[in-house]
């Protein structure tokens, strides 16, 4: 048989031909909320990840990593987790003060990195042990999440630490450059109290397009959604001497946003519950609006939602509404990042917060 002629323009092919596809997010089939990367095999093997499905085509795996010991977090679409997750820990004596520090591999592309919250995280709350007792509260003495960081920017926001209730919530830390891009710091006390946490790490490159706009601790997307105060619920409470932007990213032909309770049902636990002063009772004129009002009258806490034609858009009280002393919620109208304060004269009274959905409008 006669060689191919590569020499009048004949060409010699491979068996042999490389493969490449997008390292994009996927879905893991051990649980389908479960989030991994999509790389191949061998990969996945090298970066002591698990394998849980196939992705592009058949020529990638769904790689997840799961680590529950402090040290680095190398890859990307990585899950700390308490050790026996989901059984709780620290509910049984002994208990001894635990820090636990991840910091997260950084570098030139890496811009952002969002930590997910996802069901369940509960620790400590900033009340004593966690529970809903009658004192003056607000700080997060027992247990702490904190971020620290190498880049010069710095946060961008005024968030120190959280505890208690985080399921559902997440952040992002800003980048420089640096590495580490940041360092997640979980605390916990010696309490005796069952605590759990999942957290979802990812980081982010600079021209990736789920970038958050930069000074955005949270970042919501789609036409309708829902946003919480940290530590939310029954027992809940809000968090002092935090000051951070809440941005929702405007789809296309939108031009405001809509915010209203996301709760309103008799019985359920009250939507908006804002500042350290005791709240009225269901039906009298509680909703309060301005500087001067959620300062001083609710003791320094407010949601500022800015609006052009709206002066003194701070909105604090026992109902989000639209003009002070309603009897009833109303939504109110946005055109930028709400910003979410609380001063540490806050106290952080049991059963403050604020749950809402916002729903964007279209242009006239």
């Amino acid at each position: 048989m006669a060689a191919p002629n590569t020499k009048q323009g004949g060409r010699a092919f491979s068996l042999f031909s490389v493969v490449t596809f997008p390292n994009d997010e996927c879905t893991t089939t051990m649980d389908p909320t479960m989030r991994g990367l999509c790389i191949t095999s061998e990969e996945c093997t090298d970066q002591g990840g698990t394998a849980s499905g196939n992705c592009a085509s058949g020529f990638g795996v769904c790689c997840f990593t799961i680590v529950t010991d402090p040290g680095t977090i190398t890859n990307n679409v990585t899950y700390i987790q308490n050790e026996g997750f989901p059984t709780a820990v620290l509910g049984v004596a002994p208990v001894v003060l635990t820090p636990r520090a991840f910091p997260i591999e950084g570098g030139a592309n890496i811009c952002q990195v969002r930590f997910d919250f996802e069901a369940p995280t509960v620790l400590a709350g900033p009340l004593l042990g966690g529970l809903a007792v009658a004192v003056v509260g607000g700080t997060c003495d027992n247990d702490q999440i904190t971020v620290t960081q190498t880049s010069t920017g710095g946060i961008g926001n005024g968030f120190e630490n959280l505890c208690g209730v985080l399921t559902g919530q997440h952040i992002y830390v800003e980048n420089d450059g640096a590495n580490p891009a940041a360092t997640l710091n979980i605390n916990t006390d010696a309490s005796i109290l069952a605590r759990t946490w999942k957290i979802l790490v990812r980081t982010i490159e600079c021209d990736s397009p789920s970038k958050a706009p930069g000074g955005c601790l949270q970042y919501h997307t789609g036409a309708s959604g829902n946003f919480q105060s940290f530590n939310n619920g029954a027992n809940g409470a809000l968090i002092d001497n935090l000051i951070y932007s809440i941005c929702i990213r405007r789809e296309k032909g939108m031009c405001s946003y809509t915010v209203r309770e996301a709760r309103s049902a008799a019985g359920a636990v009250d939507a908006f519950q804002v500042g350290s002063v005791p709240f009225a009772a269901a039906g009298v004129a509680d909703g309060l609006r301005g500087l001067l009002a959620c300062n001083v009258a609710m003791g320094g806490a407010w949601l500022v939602i800015p609006n052009a034609q709206v002066q003194d858009p701070e909105y604090c009280g026992g109902l989000l509404t639209q003009t002070s002393l309603e009897i009833a919620a109303s939504p109110v109208t946005g055109t930028g990042p709400i910003r979410v304060v609380t001063l540490p004269a806050n106290q952080g009274l049991v059963g403050t917060g604020f749950d809402l959905v916002y729903s964007q409008t279209a242009c006239n």
